[in-house]
């Protein structure tokens, strides 16, 4: 069996590094990666947030009685 020399067609070798940098990358890729984290800090912000407001709610009410 040949070796398929893809250097003669154009295609360029990449390394390990090369790859990881490559795949999944791109605008879309970032621009979907950024999304999520901001609805995931959001989230957590609103979370938290609440969870606080409740506890001093909670607090104020049963601290009163």
């Amino acid at each position: 069996m040949k070796n398929l020399a893809l250097k003669n067609f154009g295609v360029q070798e990449m390394n390990t590094a090369e790859m990881s940098k490559i795949e999944g990358g791109g605008i879309i890729n970032d621009l979907v990666t950024g999304l999520f984290n901001e609805v995931v800090s959001i989230t957590t912000n609103f979370v938290k947030s609440t969870v606080s407001f409740i506890g001093s709610t909670l607090g104020t009410i049963f601290g009163s009685l």
